[in-house]
């Protein structure tokens, strides 16, 4: 894989990361607009919307972000000294992943227990 290359999968995971975490804040943020504003009591629709928008953030965050690892560990040695290349190294994406899957993994919970209760 050319330095070229790498670059170019790199911004594009990352840009789709982001797209993903985009995408998944809108989605709860109207559930969460939807459960307030509503009637209240139990919603089927409202439920699975919840439950599948936060799926659809923490496995494909996840796959993105493993990506982005997977590129990350490919930089050659002369990338590495490099400026850009000590930040990227320093990345700590486990760590971004795990906060990722939690914090959508609450919110999920949080409205699925505003939903029932």
């Amino acid at each position: 894989m050319t330095p070229d290359q790498r670059n170019y999968a790199s911004m594009s995971r990352s840009d789709h990361y982001f797209a993903i975490m985009r995408t998944t804040m809108y989605v709860l943020a109207a559930n969460a607009a939807f459960i307030h504003f509503g009637p209240g009591g139990h919603s089927a629709p409202l439920t699975m919307l919840a439950v599948t928008a936060g799926a659809y953030g923490i496995l494909a965050g996840g796959v993105a972000l493993d990506d982005i690892a997977a590129v990350r560990d490919d930089i050659d040695d002369a990338m590495k000294t490099t400026n850009m290349g000590r930040v990227l190294a320093g990345r700590n994406i486990p760590a971004l992943k795990a906060i990722s899957t939690a914090l959508i993994g609450l919110t999920v919970l949080t409205e699925l227990c505003a939903i029932f209760i």
